[in-house]
Formats: C-alpha cells, sequence, structure tokens
C-alpha cells in the first residue's frame, strides 16, 4: 500500500468511526412542538409551561458552591408523558432557562403506587421518572453534586477523564420486605447508572 494510498485508508476509517459516533448519540433536539406552539432551547421556563401545559414530573437540583470548582448552578428537569403512542420528553432547565431536550422512550398510562415492583425491574439507564411510576418513592435517599467523568446517559466518558464535569448525584435505597435485601440504587443527573444489594430488608 502506498503512502497515499494508506493516508486515504486512515481518513476513511475515522470518517466510519465518527459517523458510528454519531448514530449510537442519544436523541437530542434543539426544540419542542407543543401543540401549536414551538419551545426551543434558551427559553424560558415560564414560557415553556405556557405553550406545554404543567409537567408530570419535575425534578429539581439543587445548585451550590465548589472551593475547587466555583458555582454549579440551579438545575431542574421537566418530563412530560403523553402516552403510549408519543414519546417521553425530558426538557433540562439551567437557572431557569431551557437547556437541553431529549427523548426516554415511549410514554404510558400511569396507575397502581409501585406495589409490584421487584429488584430485577431497576436497571441501568432508567430515568428517574420510568423508576418512581415503577416503584414508587425509596425508603432513603440523598443526592448533592459530585465531579464525575461520567456523560450525561450514566456511561463513563474517558473524553472527560482529565476534566471531569458536575453531575447531581443520588443514592436511593428500595425495601422489598424481609425475604429480599435491599436495593441501593446509584442515580446520576436521574439516570440509573449502578445498582447493589444492602442488608436483608424488612417487613412494614
Amino acid at each position: 500500500m502506498t503512502k497515499s494510498n494508506t493516508g486515504r485508508y486512515g481518513m476513511a476509517v475515522a470518517a466510519l468511526v465518527g459517523l458510528a459516533c454519531l448514530l449510537s448519540a442519544p436523541a437530542h433536539a434543539d426544540n419542542l412542538r407543543c401543540g401549536g406552539s414551538l419551545v426551543q432551547t434558551g427559553d424560558p421556563a415560564a414560557v415553556v409551561r405556557a405553550n406545554c401545559g404543567e409537567p408530570d414530573f419535575v425534578d429539581p437540583w439543587i445548585g451550590g458552591t465548589s472551593i475547587a470548582y466555583g458555582a454549579v448552578p440551579d438545575m431542574e428537569e421537566w418530563t412530560y408523558n403523553r402516552g403510549p403512542r408519543r414519546l417521553l420528553q425530558i426538557l433540562r432547565f439551567r437557572d431557569g432557562e431551557l437547556e437541553r431536550i431529549r427523548e426516554d422512550g415511549y410514554g404510558f398510562s400511569v396507575s397502581g403506587n409501585g406495589s409490584g415492583c421487584r429488584p430485577s425491574d431497576i436497571v441501568r439507564g432508567m430515568s428517574k421518572y420510568r423508576l418512581l411510576v415503577a416503584c414508587g418513592q425509596p425508603v432513603q435517599k440523598s443526592g448533592a453534586y459530585v465531579y464525575s467523568a461520567r456523560n450525561d446517559d450514566g456511561v463513563y466518558d474517558y473524553r472527560r477523564a482529565r476534566g471531569v464535569v458536575p453531575v447531581y448525584r443520588e443514592r436511593w435505597i428500595f425495601n422489598f420486605g424481609s425475604s429480599r435485601l435491599l436495593r441501593e440504587v446509584t442515580l446520576e443527573n436521574a439516570v440509573v447508572v449502578e445498582t447493589d444489594t444492602r442488608d436483608r430488608g424488612y417487613d412494614d
């Protein structure tokens, strides 16, 4: 293979790798149609609420100040569940302005209180909204900003290994009764990234 062909081969491989990364990226959008209105990134939360109505779930992440990294802004995610024929829409706000829109699979009808939840129902990549609808509130939870190299979908991102970013990490504990072990669930930016077992559960 000549030097010229080697260069072309390398460029072709790089292009294919870039395309594969693009196709495997989660579905994000810059705008969302709500009835006859269009909301887009940069819109104030009040405008989004006026056009899209009340969200089905509001999830605030309270910011703060880190000595090492400076101020972390207040963030909030709104989830719109329009039923099984439409995709769930998750809207992220930063200091009151729409920063990001993403889809989370098809919506669903909400019924029950999570009493039929099993430990195996909690899986990595599950959004906080789906977890709450499926399993209800945990018996214990805590949350705070930390600095991590994971990306927004809970996957470790090697590109960030030298430049960590703030993520909102929560640890929830679910009790499934005395016949099963407690389940500890770690969420980062409202996505399940890890599950683990703890001591035996208990009967209420």
